[in-house]
């Protein structure tokens, strides 16, 4: 039998409607028995599509008093952490000075900052500078096509080859002297869609069939499932494939809903439930 005892610490976004961003990754987190702690890079009253604009909060003084707090406490001790979405250069210099010091069997950082060839707008190079120095303290990222040219200041085509995405991780890693794993998400290959990756030294795909239109939180919902999984020291191939399964679950039963509610985020209901059911039978629970 086997006994986990994980602590994880999330810091991303936190959007106060739906399931998405951190709320997710709690979720997920609950789902496979491991405590959590949050540390919202932003407090939004909705995400930032479909809803208008939203309030937001800055955090930065509260994650500073947060984080003071947590020093003080003998019996708080987390085990991996994922960083997404941070938002402005200040949070994420502070992330990554808190980090740091951690000691993290995993810190998983996905590099949120742009999609389809571009930076998102608001983010300038020195935001993109700070991100290339936080990402330099990960074990794993997972940057999408544009998001890898930006890190690495080569160009890949949105239908860049394996072998074109596989040459430009090895020349990023070398280059910036990381031995984080770098997993290349939201890849389309022939009818489906996954991740390309570098693993022991041999370029690999896992991917699921696609399913055409948007979806809110994808990334945030596969770097909770794929912590989560190697939390159960899952090898890696594994764990990127059942995380890739558990994106699928999720998009496959949000389709159903109503175009007007996909803007809330996925649902996440057959996705905790196989979660939960890998605990279990982990841990030798009755399933």
């Amino acid at each position: 039998m086997i006994i986990i005892n994980s602590s994880v610490l999330i810091a991303e976004d936190f959007s106060a409607v739906g399931r998405l961003s951190a709320t997710a990754a709690i979720a997920v987190f609950s789902a496979f028995g491991s405590q959590t702690a949050t540390l919202p890079t932003e407090v939004l009253s909705t995400q930032t599509e479909g809803f208008g604009k939203p309030a937001t909060l800055n955090t930065d003084e509260w994650l500073q008093r947060a984080t003071d707090h947590w020093n003080s406490l003998d019996d708080l001790n987390f085990t991996s952490g994922i960083i997404g979405y941070i938002g402005n250069s200040d949070t994420a210099n502070f992330l990554h000075d808190y980090f740091s010091y951690l000691n993290l069997g995993e810190l998983l950082i996905d590099p949120v900052m742009g999609d389809q060839g571009k930076m998102y707008e608001g983010f300038d190079d020195q935001y993109l500078a700070t991100i290339q120095r936080l990402v330099k303290i990960a074990t794993i990222i997972t940057p999408n096509v544009t998001e890898l040219s930006l890190l690495s200041g080569e160009k890949l085509a949105s239908d860049a080859s394996n072998e074109e995405i596989g040459q430009v991780i090895a020349t990023w890693r070398h280059d910036s002297h990381s031995h984080a794993k770098v997993i290349v998400t939201g890849v389309q290959r022939d009818g489906g869609i996954g991740c390309v990756y570098m693993n022991a030294g041999r370029l690999k795909w896992a991917g699921s069939p696609f399913i055409s239109g948007h979806f809110y939180g994808t990334g945030d919902l596969f770097s909770a499932l794929l912590i989560g999984y190697l939390n159960f020291d899952l090898d890696f191939d594994t764990a990127v494939q059942k995380a890739v399964i558990g994106v699928y679950d999720a998009v496959s039963l949000t389709t159903r809903e109503p175009q007007s509610q996909r803007k809330f985020g996925l649902n996440l209901t057959r996705s905790l439930y196989n979660v939960a059911k890998f605990t279990l039978g982990q841990t030798g629970e009755e399933v």
